[in-house]
């Protein structure tokens, strides 16, 4: 016997998610109208550019959020990392997004993991400074707060190579485990044993499911009418609570360079 859904369930499912997202659209319109009141007299005042290029990061970052969870997938900013622009009134918004899940933790990934793929970018000498870097933390059980940390015993290559493939904010349930689902190319290309007809994702570290995403870097890079830029790159975690539609966990201005990138201007 053949039972027909209910329609009403379905809406119920498609309504749910909706709500949410227009309920952290609301709270983030809230925000912005705030921190704008708190610029215009700047703007108004200064014809300094900075500040201009500045104010177009608080714009990046609402619509950034915003996006990374829109309920229409066609219109969900891709969190692999590919750039998005955005035009503006003062300039323009580049926004890439990156999900937490899908990168190693210097914290809970296997340090066998985080060195094979390292041996795959970095020189010898950078493998093995990573490597102790790694133990000392270990071994003394002094956790890495920030990606950040890990500057001070690499080269300024080995850091911008292996700083888009690592985090501290890897959701907990995955106990160390990179998401397949959600791992940017460039850590896939380098991941040990990964090919396209694999049997068993477990056994290389790896999870194929999980619940929603709810932890991402946001890359923002606003540039102005008149070529001023600004960068910064937020770890956000997506959560309403309250009128809060979200949680800064770190703000790294200017943003990072990245392997093949020349440094910000």
């Amino acid at each position: 016997m053949t039972i027909n859904p209910d329609p009403r369930a379905r809406q119920r499912g498609i309504a749910l998610p909706m709500a949410l997202w227009v309920c952290m659209a609301l709270a983030l319109l809230s925000a912005g109208i705030a921190a704008t009141a708190g610029q215009a007299t700047r703007r108004q005042g200064s014809a300094d550019q900075v500040a201009v290029a500045r104010a177009l990061l608080d714009t990046g970052l609402s619509l950034g959020t915003m996006l990374a969870v829109h309920p229409d997938p066609a219109r969900r900013l891709p969190a692999d990392g590919r750039p998005v622009t955005l035009t503006e009134p003062e300039g323009t918004v580049t926004l890439s997004l990156w999900d937490e899940a899908g990168r190693m933790d210097l914290n809970r990934t296997p340090s066998d993991t985080i060195l094979a793929v390292a041996a795959r970018l970095l020189p010898r000498d950078q493998t093995d400074a990573l490597a102790a870097a790694l133990s000392r933390r270990r071994q003394s059980r002094e956790p890495w707060h920030s990606v950040m940390e890990l500057g001070a015993h690499l080269s300024t290559a080995g850091f911008a190579s292996l700083y888009p493939l690592l985090t501290v904010h890897a959701p907990a349930m995955g106990e160390g485990r990179v998401s397949l689902r959600s791992m940017p190319p460039a850590l896939r290309a380098v991941w040990p044993g990964l090919r396209g007809d694999m049997d068993d994702p477990a056994a290389l570290g790896l999870v194929t499911s999980g619940p929603p995403s709810s932890l991402f870097t946001l890359r923002i890079m606003a540039r102005t009418g008149q070529g001023a830029v600004a960068s910064a790159d937020a770890i956000i975690w997506i959560t309403i609570q309250g009128t809060r539609a979200f949680r800064i966990l770190e703000w790294r201005e200017p943003a990072p360079v990245l392997a093949g990138e020349g440094p910000s201007s």
